[in-house]
């Protein structure tokens, strides 16, 4: 059962997509659905919204009056909006963070403390390798590579080393709470200050990156929800890491491109939360929004 989490970024959000009675409009990461109802509102009374999300526990698919709920992935978003006869819309919100149900869930290993198995799948149905499972068969290049490219890890070797180490000892990293210890080993080994941060937030973000090949969604995604929408339409893209960021940035400056654009860019600069959000959601604290219209 999910539950409404404060969301993050909702009046820039509602400012930048400016949602007006009747319109259409597709919420690609529904989650608990702060954003979602809060667009909704906006839109009544005949204006529809279409909630997307690939975690079955977060949606099934269903329709509750002028709200559709679909349990799929957004890299299928053009597919969707034929499927459900939604047709071009009015604007579109991308909101790239976990949401706090999963945050909280120890059932699949997103939370630090959890000690049941380090799954990481969004979608358990979407036959893809567990984060265990990564752990288990990758090579130590192939773990470092993986925890540098994904994670930003300054300790990308080392940990990978650790982890091969543990399983040739019989001892193969299966929980989140085995993970964590393991790396955080590896940083009071290197470091005697401990950081504020969890050590392994890296190391886990790099995970659940490959797990769910999220930037390869993210990149079939973009230019689909620009095809669908209107003229005039808007795009807003919350991001919380610096790769995701990237890609959203590199793909809006080559649709705005002076040759042959099909967006104009609203956001010179991505809007980062306010110190009175940030002292009232941490989740807020490394976000970055982003809006294009098309053209």
């Amino acid at each position: 059962m999910t539950t409404i989490h404060e969301p993050v970024l909702l009046s820039e959000v509602l400012d930048g997509l400016n949602p007006q009675p009747n319109e259409n409009y597709i919420d690609c990461t529904f989650g608990g659905g702060g954003q979602a109802l809060a667009i909704l509102e906006r839109i009544k009374p005949a204006g529809k919204l279409l909630g997307l999300d690939w975690d079955p526990q977060a949606v099934q698919t269903s329709q509750q009056g002028n709200l559709i709920l679909v349990n799929d992935n957004y890299k299928n978003l053009k597919k969707i909006v034929n499927d459900t006869g939604l047709g071009k819309v009015n604007g579109i919100l991308l909101d790239l963070g976990l949401s706090s149900d999963q945050l909280g869930s120890t059932g699949r290993g997103f939370s630090f403390q959890s000690q049941g198995f380090l799954d990481l799948r969004y979608n358990p149905d979407s036959h893809r390798p567990t984060a265990a499972e990564i752990l288990r068969t990758y090579s130590e290049q192939e773990l470092t590579d993986l925890f540098k490219e994904y994670g930003e890890e300054p300790l990308a070797r080392p940990i990978a080393r650790r982890i091969v180490e543990s399983r040739q000892r019989g001892q193969a990293i299966e929980t989140a709470d085995m993970l964590v210890q393991l790396v955080s080993n590896e940083y009071r080994r290197r470091f005697k200050n401990r950081s504020r941060r969890q050590p392994a937030t890296r190391v886990f973000q790099a995970l659940r990156i490959a797990v769910n090949d999220e930037y390869g969604n993210l990149q079939a995604a973009l230019p689909a929800a620009i095809d669908v929408l209107e003229p005039k339409g808007r795009l807003a893209v919350i991001s919380f890491q610096s790769g995701e960021d990237r890609l959203v940035k590199h793909f809006f400056k080559q649709a705005a491109a002076k040759d042959n654009p099909t967006i104009r860019i609203l956001t010179k600069k991505p809007i980062t939360a306010s110190a009175k959000e940030l002292a009232a959601n941490w989740r807020s604290r490394s976000a970055k929004l982003r809006i294009i219209e098309k053209l």
